[in-house]
C-alpha cells in the first residue's frame, strides 16, 4: 500500500511539474507574441474605385498605433503584394506613431487583365521599447473592368434666338441661357451673305448655333478632345433651289475639356454666317488616357452630323379647285398654308414645269407674304394645260426661313381630259384637283363644274400683288 502511495505521489509530482514547464514556456510565448506597439492596416481605399485594364490606381493605406500600445513605433515600410507574393509598389520611411496616432501612405499600381484581383497590403514598423520589426499585413480585392474606350457625339441646332437671356439683350458666354452649356466657339466660318450680323442693336451672339453634347460612356477618360463642323449644302434647297454639295462651312477644330467616364461637356459651336442649307458634321478628336504610355495621338474619333438651319415651317396647298378660266387657261384657286411650328416669310407661288402644264411666264407669281404657324392664304393662279398629257399642276413654292430662302414644289391634279375631244385639246373635263409634296397625292379638294366657272374672272396674282383673300381659320 505505502509502495502504491509512494508511486502516486511520484508520477502525481512528475505531471505537475511538467504542466509547470508548459505553462511558463505558454507564458513566455504569449508574452513575445503581443508587441509593445499594436499596429494595424485599416481597409485600402483604390482610386479610381472602380479601375480598368492599363489604368494607373492608387492604393490608399492608413496604418495606426492602437491607443493602447505601450510604445510608440516608427513605420519603416509599407508595401503591396500581388497574389503570387510579387512587391508591386512599396513606400519607405512612411513615419512615427505614438499610441492612438495613425498616418496614411499611397501605393500604385496597374493590371494587365480584367476580372477579380487580390492585393496584400504589408506594414513593417520599428518597435521603440525593444527594436523589434513588427508586420502587419490586410489583404483586398479590387474588380478590374475591362478598357472601353467611347465617346458619344450629340449635335442639336439651335436658333440664334435660343443663346438670349430672357433678362437683357444678349447673353453671355457664361449664362447662354442654354442650361448646362459650358461655352462657346467659333464664328465666321460660313458663307458671307453680306448683311449678317449688323441688325438691330443686339445682334445674336452666333450666326448659326450647334449644341454639341460630348459624352464618355466608356470606361476611361476621353483627352485632348477637339471639336471640328464641316458642312456642304443640301441637295434641293438653299438659295434657288439648288444643293450641289460643295462646302459651305468650316470651323474648328475647338478644344474643349478632358471627359471622364460617365460625364458629359456641353458646348456651343458657332457655324458662322449661312445662306444655304447644310448637312454639318461635327467630329470630336481624342485619345483615351490609356493612350499615354504608348504615345498614341488624338487620333481617335466620334462623329454626328446635323442640318441646318432647322426647318419648322411647312407649306401645304389646301382647299384646291382648278377650272376654266378665261381663253381656255386653266385657273387653280387654293390656300397656301403654313402647317409648321416656325414662321416662313416672303412666300411666292407659281405654276412649275410639267408634260402638257405651261409653266407661268415671268411675273405670273402670286405673292402671299408671311404666314405664321396655322395660317394660310387664298391664292389663283392660270396657265394653259393639255389635259390628255398632263396628270398633274405643279405649284412651285418659295419662301424664306431663318434667313435661308427655299422653294419647294407641290402639285394639284390637272383636269381629265375631255372623251369627246379626240384630238387632246388645250382643256378637257375639269377634275377634282388634288395636292403633296413631290407628286403626293393630298385630298381636301372641292368640285367646280364649267357651270360654275362661267362668268368668273381670272385673277394672275403678281408679285407685289394683294393679299386681301386671306380666309379666316387654321391649316390643317
Amino acid at each position: 500500500m505505502t509502495l502504491t502511495l509512494t508511486r502516486t505521489t511520484a508520477a502525481l509530482l512528475a505531471a505537475l511539474t511538467m504542466l509547470a514547464a508548459v505553462g511558463g514556456a505558454f507564458a513566455i510565448g504569449g508574452a513575445a507574441a503581443v508587441p509593445d506597439a499594436r499596429i494595424t492596416v485599416g481597409e485600402v481605399g483604390t482610386s479610381p474605385s472602380d479601375p480598368t485594364v492599363g489604368e494607373r490606381t492608387a492604393l490608399n493605406v492608413t496604418v495606426s498605433n492602437s491607443g493602447g500600445s505601450d510604445a510608440a513605433a516608427n513605420v519603416t515600410e509599407v508595401r503591396v503584394r500581388n497574389a503570387d507574393g510579387d512587391v508591386l509598389d512599396s513606400v519607405s520611411g512612411v513615419g512615427a506613431l505614438s499610441a492612438g496616432d495613425s498616418l496614411d501612405a499611397t501605393l500604385w499600381t496597374a493590371f494587365e487583365e480584367p476580372g477579380e484581383r487580390r492585393l496584400t497590403v504589408e506594414a513593417v514598423a520599428n518597435q521603440s521599447t525593444s527594436g523589434e520589426l513588427v508586420t502587419v499585413s490586410r489583404d483586398t480585392v479590387i474588380e478590374v473592368r475591362p478598357t472601353q474606350v467611347a465617346l458619344d457625339l450629340r449635335t442639336r441646332a439651335l436658333d440664334p434666338e435660343d443663346l438670349r437671356s430672357d433678362d437683357d439683350g444678349e447673353a453671355s458666354a457664361g449664362d447662354l441661357g442654354v442650361g448646362g452649356i459650358q461655352g462657346i466657339f467659333g464664328g465666321g466660318g460660313g458663307l458671307d451673305t453680306g448683311d449678317a450680323g449688323g441688325q438691330g442693336d443686339a445682334p445674336p451672339i452666333a450666326d448659326s448655333p450647334v449644341e454639341v453634347t460630348v459624352v464618355n460612356t466608356g470606361t476611361t477618360t476621353a483627352d485632348r478632345v477637339s471639336l471640328r463642323a464641316v458642312g456642304t449644302a443640301v441637295g434641293g434647297d438653299g438659295a434657288n433651289g439648288s444643293g450641289d454639295g460643295t462646302e459651305t462651312v468650316s470651323v474648328g477644330p475647338f478644344v474643349v475639356e478632358d471627359v471622364a467616364p460617365g460625364e458629359e461637356r456641353r458646348v456651343i459651336v458657332d457655324l458662322g454666317p449661312l445662306d444655304r442649307r447644310s448637312a454639318v458634321t461635327v467630329t470630336a478628336a481624342f485619345r483615351a488616357d490609356t493612350d499615354q504610355r504608348n504615345e498614341r495621338g488624338a487620333d481617335r474619333t466620334a462623329e454626328s452630323t446635323v442640318t441646318y438651319p432647322v426647318r419648322e415651317a411647312t407649306p401645304t396647298v389646301t382647299d384646291a379647285t382648278v377650272r376654266e378660266g378665261e381663253d381656255g387657261a386653266v385657273v387653280v384657286d387654293a390656300n397656301l398654308g403654313n402647317a409648321g411650328n416656325g414662321e416662313l416669310t416672303g412666300a411666292v407661288v407659281s405654276v412649275g414645269d410639267a408634260p402638257g402644264v405651261e409653266p407661268t411666264p415671268t411675273g405670273g407669281e402670286y405673292f402671299v407674304g408671311t404666314l405664321g404657324a396655322s395660317d394660310f392664304v387664298g391664292f389663283d393662279l392660270s396657265t394653259a394645260v393639255n389635259a390628255s398629257v398632263a396628270d398633274e399642276i405643279p405649284i412651285r413654292v418659295t419662301y424664306t426661313e431663318r434667313g435661308v430662302r427655299y422653294t419647294e414644289t407641290l402639285t394639284v391634279a390637272a383636269p381629265e381630259p375631255d372623251d369627246d375631244d379626240a384630238g387632246g385639246g388645250a382643256l378637257g373635263r375639269i377634275g377634282v384637283g388634288g395636292v403633296g409634296a413631290a407628286g403626293a397625292v393630298a385630298s381636301g379638294f372641292a368640285l367646280l363644274g364649267l357651270a360654275g366657272a362661267v362668268g368668273v374672272a381670272v385673277r394672275t396674282g403678281r408679285v407685289g400683288g394683294s393679299t386681301a383673300r386671306r380666309r379666316d381659320g387654321s391649316a390643317p
